[in-house]
């Protein structure tokens, strides 16, 4: 029951803790080395070729590739392992679920088949095993969204800043690409850049990237461009107004995020502070009146 109830404080203080972390201040400026060192030509292939081999430890999916389709799994699954910039394959995510299934129930029945019911332990230990992939996976789509979050408007004001130059959109992605460090939004746009170097038309290929990433902010920032290009409107003036509204939506989200911090303190407080208050408070008066020191007369 002590272990229990301080994992429980343990994970309010930090659910609390990283809302707070999250809502962080609103950076207008480009954060330290963002840019590469050296031959940004060099850099850009070396970004691509590594780009081409990279391949997150799936040797499960490469091997069994033909039997994927056979097995019909929801397309929701390939598309947030997508979204989590596959991490792993879909057969090792399915293998990882399989052994968390398989496993918990056997370490829960080794360490707590003594003291609960074993089928109550069986139940609950599967059920959590189902469950921890797929908040593990959760947790990995909201981490990569958060820093892409974080990026985008950054890198949206250099693509303003290049198209305003006098260069093409997608040559203002490439250098984009090419100049600053490799991260996951700018793996995205050098995704873009290559299918449209493949004969996709900048629409689709935007729509490829949105569909990725899935993230509002994205989806405002492909439909800007896509409306731009269909009207006319300059693509600068459009980038400039689409920064600026992220930046404004991302404040807002932290504002928001701040507000609702006191309310999740409130269960901690009440459940872990307040009785440990009360019986500091009330302590002392409850053994004297056990001690017969107080005597009420009616």
């Amino acid at each position: 029951m002590l272990y229990a109830i301080v994992l429980l404080l343990a994970t309010s203080v930090y659910f609390a803790l990283s809302g707070l972390t999250n809502a962080g201040a609103d950076k207008m400026h480009l954060p330290q080395k963002a840019f590469i060192d050296g031959n940004p030509d060099e850099n850009l292939a070396r970004m691509e070729s590594k780009e081409r081999r990279r391949q997150p430890w799936m040797p499960l999916s490469k091997r069994y590739k033909k039997i994927i389709p056979r097995l019909r799994l929801p397309f929701r699954l390939k598309h947030r392992l997508i979204k989590a910039g596959s991490p792993v394959g879909i057969l090792e995510f399915l293998l990882f679920e399989a052994l968390a299934v398989l496993s918990l129930p056997v370490i829960s029945l080794i360490l707590l088949g003594d003291k609960l019911a074993k089928a109550n332990i069986v139940f609950i230990s599967a059920v959590i095993g189902v469950l921890l992939p797929v908040l593990w996976l959760n947790a990995k789509i909201r981490k990569r969204q958060h820093r892409m979050r974080r990026e985008l408007p950054n890198v949206i004001d250099l693509l303003n800043l290049c198209v305003s130059g006098g260069l093409d959109f997608m040559l203002s992605v490439q250098r984009v690409v090419r100049d600053l460090k490799r991260s996951e939004l700018t793996e995205e746009l050098a995704e873009v850049y290559r299918e449209t170097q493949m004969g996709a038309s900048r629409k689709e290929a935007l729509k490829n990237f949105a569909w990725r990433v899935d993230m509002p902010e994205v989806y405002s920032f492909v439909r800007t461009l896509t409306q731009a290009d269909r009207m006319g409107t300059p693509i600068a003036e459009a980038l400039k107004i689409q920064s600026d509204e992220i930046r404004v939506r991302r404040f807002q989200r932290g504002e928001a995020m701040a507000l609702k911090a006191p309310i999740k303190l409130l269960f901690p407080l009440f459940v872990f502070i307040l009785p440990v208050v009360l019986v500091i408070v009330t302590g002392p008066i409850f053994l004297d009146f056990i001690r017969g020191k107080y005597q009420f007369s009616f």
